[in-house]
C-alpha cells in the first residue's frame, strides 16, 4: 500500500512539474528546495532520540525546520557578498551545526507515536497539494495566441513575489524598493532569496514564474506534511487526522454553495459563477472580512506557510516540552518564533502571542511563577536577535506606526452572515474542542489558543493601508489550521459512539462536505480560467501582456541597466498592472502604488510626482521633472497613451532629450539624454 501511494504521489508530482517547466529542469530547482529542507531532518532527530516514530516524526516536521536555518545560513553568505552557485550547496551545510546546538534538549519533548500507517496517511494527504495547485499553476504565465496570461488572483500575490525575486537576484543588499527612490525594500523578503538566486543563476535556464512554481510545489508539501504531524498531536486516528487536513484545505466554507442557490433562485446563467471571487463572497456581499481558504496559501503564499509552519512549531514544542520553563527549551522555541519572525513577520507577531499566552497558562496552572521570567528571558534572546536582523535589513517603514489596535470597524460587519458562510469548519471545531474539553484531551489546549487569539487579532487589530482585510487573512489562516485538528478530534471520539452516532455523524459530515465543496471547486477552476476576459469591479479577471508588451518588457529586461529607472504612469493603470515593470521588465520606478508595502502615503506622493510628468504642458517642463525624479526611461504604453494623447507626440518632436530606443505596436520607449 505504501509503495503503491508513493507512486501515484510521484506520479502527480511529475505531472504538475512537467506542466510548469521542461520536466529535467523542474527537478532541479525542486531538488535544490528539498536540500535545503534537510538538515532540519537531522535536528529533529536529534531533539525526538530514540522515541518510537521519531523517525517518521523527523521528516514530518524537520522540513520546515530545515528550509528555516538553511535560509538564514544562505542570508548570512548573501550578506557577505557570496554571489556564486556554490552558496545553494553551502547554505544548508552551514545550517547543520544547529544539530550540535540541540542536543541538550533531547528527550524533553514528546512527539505522538507515528507508525508506518502514518507514512500511508501521509502520502495519500500530499496528493491534495497536485490536486489543489496542478491545474492553476500550469496556467500561471500560460502563452496565449493573443499574448501572455496571468489569472487576477495571481496578479496580486504572485505577481509581487515575482517583483521582490526580480529585485532580490540583483544582488544589492539590501535590496531597492522598486516603488521609491534611495529607499530600501520595505518587506520581509528572505523567503524569497532561494528563488531569486536560482533564477539569478539560470541553472538551470527558466522564466521567474516558473521558478517560483516549481518553489512553491515543494514548499507546500513541506508545509502539508508539517500540517498533518500538528493535526496527529491531538489527533491519535491517522484517517480522522487525514479527514481533517482535507476538511480544513476543500470544505470550509458554503460561499459556493450560497452562489449558485443565488443564481438559480434569480435566474442567472451558471457561467456567471466565473466572475464571482468566491472565496472572498462574505466580503464582496455581506461586507465581511475577507476570510481566505487554506487552498489559496497553496497557491500564492507559500512564503507565508513556511512562516506559519516556524511559528506553529514553537507552539507545538512548547505543548510536548516535558517541562516547558527550562531556560534551553524557550530559547529553542523562541529560535523557531524568530525564523517565522523573518519569514512571515505579522504572523509572528499573532504566533508569539499564542506561545507566551499558552506557555504562560501552562507554568501558571504548574505554580512554577519563577519559571515565567527564566522562560521569557529564554525565549527573548533569539527573538530579539531575529528582532535586530529584521531592523538590519530595513523591512519594515519606521516612519509611522504600521498597526492599530481597537476595534476593527470593517471586523463587526457582515460577522452574521461569515459565520454562517463558514460555518463547516467553525461549527465542527467548536463541536472538536468542546468534546476535547469535557475529556481533558491532552494538548486540545494549544488548538484552543489558536482560535481565541486569532478571534482577538480579528476583531481588534488592523494594518494601515490593507483594506482592513490583512489580519482577516492570517486570522482565517490560521483558524482553519486548528480546524483540522479540532474536526479531526470531533469525528474521531464520534466514530468511537454507538452505531446510531456514527451514522449521524457520516450523515451530517457527508451533507455538510456536499455543501462546503462548491467553494473550492469553483476556485479551482476560476484560478485557472484565463479564458475569462470579462471585467471585474476594478480590474480585468485575466491579465493578458500583449505579444507586443512582452517584446517591449523584454526588451527593457536586455538593453537596461539592472539598476536603471523605467517609469510608466501608476495612477492610470488599474489593480493588475501596479507591478507591471518590477515583476516583468525587472526594473525599478521612482514612483509606484504597491499593494504589497505600507503605508502608502509615500507611495502616493512619488506618483504625483510622476504624474506631472506626465502631464507636463512643455517637453522642457516634462524632461525637468523626470531628471528630477532620476528617470533613465520613460514608457508610453496603451493606459498613458490614452489617458495623455499628446504626451507621446511631444517626445517625439525632441529626440535629443527624449531618445526613442523602442517602438511597437504597444510600447514607446524613451531614453533620457543627459
Amino acid at each position: 500500500m505504501i509503495a503503491g501511494a508513493g507512486l501515484v504521489l510521484a506520479a502527480a508530482l511529475l505531472v504538475c512539474l512537467r506542466a510548469i517547466l521542461p520536466l529535467h529542469y523542474a527537478l532541479i530547482l525542486g531538488a535544490t528546495v528539498v536540500w535545503f529542507t534537510v538538515p532540519g531532518v537531522f535536528i529533529a532527530r536529534v531533539i525526538y532520540g530514540k522515541q518510537p516514530g521519531a523517525s517518521i516524526g523527523s521528516w514530518l516536521l524537520g522540513g520546515v525546520w530545515g528550509h528555516a536555518f538553511s535560509s538564514l545560513a544562505l542570508l548570512a553568505l548573501w550578506v557577505m557578498g557570496l554571489r556564486s552557485a556554490w552558496i545553494l550547496l553551502l547554505a544548508p551545510l552551514l545550517a547543520f551545526p544547529v544539530v550540535f546546538l540541540v542536543r541538550p534538549l533531547a528527550g524533553r519533548f514528546t512527539l505522538p507515536h507515528f507508525t508506518r500507517a502514518d507514512v500511508l496517511a501521509v502520502l495519500l494527504l500530499l496528493l491534495i497539494v497536485p490536486l489543489v495547485v496542478g491545474r492553476p499553476f500550469a496556467r500561471v504565465g500560460a502563452d496565449l495566441p493573443d499574448g501572455r496570461a496571468y489569472r487576477a488572483y495571481f496578479t496580486a500575490d504572485f505577481v509581487w513575489r515575482m517583483a521582490v525575486a526580480a529585485e532580490l537576484s540583483k544582488g544589492d543588499v539590501p535590496p531597492r524598493n522598486q516603488f521609491y527612490l534611495d529607499d530600501p525594500l520595505r518587506y520581509y523578503w528572505l523567503p524569497h532569496l532561494l528563488p531569486a538566486i536560482q533564477y539569478r543563476l539560470q541553472m538551470p535556464p527558466a522564466r521567474l514564474e516558473q521558478v517560483l512554481l516549481v518553489n512553491s510545489v515543494v514548499l507546500d508539501l513541506v508545509f502539508v506534511a508539517f500540517f498533518y504531524a500538528l493535526t496527529r498531536q491531538l489527533v491519535t486516528s491517522r484517517a480522522a487526522a487525514v479527514a481533517g487536513c482535507v476538511s480544513a484545505v476543500l470544505f470550509t466554507s458554503f460561499e459556493g454553495a450560497e452562489r449558485l442557490w443565488f443564481q438559480w433562485r434569480h435566474a442567472i446563467p451558471l457561467d456567471a459563477i466565473r466572475n464571482v471571487n468566491i472565496d472572498a463572497v462574505e466580503n464582496w456581499y455581506y461586507g465581511a472580512l475577507k476570510i481566505d481558504g487554506l487552498q489559496r496559501l497553496l497557491w500564492y503564499q507559500p512564503h507565508h506557510a513556511m512562516g506559519y509552519a516556524a511559528g506553529l512549531s514553537a507552539l507545538l514544542c512548547a505543548t510536548q516540552a516535558r517541562e516547558v520553563g527550562r531556560f534551553g527549551t524557550m530559547v529553542w522555541i523562541g529560535a523557531l518564533l524568530a525564523c517565522s519572525l523573518l519569514l512571515s513577520t505579522f504572523a509572528a507577531l499573532m504566533l508569539t502571542s499564542m506561545v507566551a499566552i499558552y506557555v504562560g497558562i501552562r507554568l501558571i496552572k504548574e505554580g512554577r511563577y519563577g519559571a515565567l521570567v527564566t522562560s521569557g528571558v529564554g525565549a527573548a534572546i533569539p527573538l530579539v536577535l531575529g528582532l535586530g536582523i529584521a531592523m538590519s535589513l530595513q523591512y519594515v517603514d519606521r516612519s509611522e506606526s504600521l498597526i492599530q489596535l481597537g476595534l476593527n470597524p470593517a471586523a463587526t460587519r457582515g460577522v452574521i452572515a461569515s459565520l454562517l458562510l463558514n460555518v463547516p469548519m467553525l461549527a465542527a471545531s467548536f463541536v472538536g474542542l468542546w468534546i476535547a474539553m469535557r475529556s481533558d484531551a491532552p494538548h486540545a489546549d494549544i488548538f484552543g489558543v489558536i482560535v481565541c487569539v486569532s478571534a482577538l487579532f480579528y476583531f481588534f487589530v488592523d494594518v494601515i493601508d490593507h483594506q482592513h482585510v490583512y489580519v482577516g487573512w492570517r486570522s482565517g489562516h490560521f483558524t482553519f489550521i486548528a480546524s483540522a485538528a479540532l474536526a479531526g478530534y470531533a469525528l474521531q471520539e464520534l466514530f468511537r459512539g454507538g452505531r446510531r452516532v456514527r451514522i449521524v455523524t457520516a450523515v451530517i459530515a457527508v451533507v455538510v462536505a456536499a455543501g462546503a465543496a462548491p467553494t473550492a471547486a469553483i476556485d479551482i477552476y476560476n484560478t485557472q480560467d484565463v479564458a475569462n476576459r470579462s471585467r471585474g469591479p476594478s480590474f480585468q479577471w485575466t491579465l493578458i501582456l500583449p505579444l507586443d508588451e512582452i517584446q517591449g518588457l523584454e526588451w527593457i529586461r536586455a538593453n537596461t541597466p539592472p539598476g536603471a529607472i523605467v517609469q510608466v504612469e501608476p495612477s492610470v493603470r488599474d489593480t493588475n498592472t501596479w507591478a507591471y515593470l518590477p515583476a516583468f521588465a525587472e526594473r525599478r520606478m521612482a514612483g509606484g502604488l504597491p499593494i504589497g508595502m505600507v503605508p502608502l502615503a509615500k507611495y502616493q506622493a512619488a506618483t504625483e510626482r510622476v504624474k506631472a510628468t506626465y502631464k507636463a504642458s512643455t517637453w522642457k517642463d516634462a524632461y525637468d521633472r523626470a531628471k528630477a525624479l532620476r528617470i533613465d526611461y520613460l514608457v508610453v504604453g496603451p493606459p498613458e497613451r490614452q489617458t495623455y494623447p499628446s504626451f507621446e507626440a511631444m517626445l517625439n518632436e525632441q529626440p535629443s532629450y527624449f531618445q526613442p530606443v523602442f517602438h511597437n505596436g504597444s510600447l514607446s520607449i524613451y531614453h533620457l539624454a543627459r
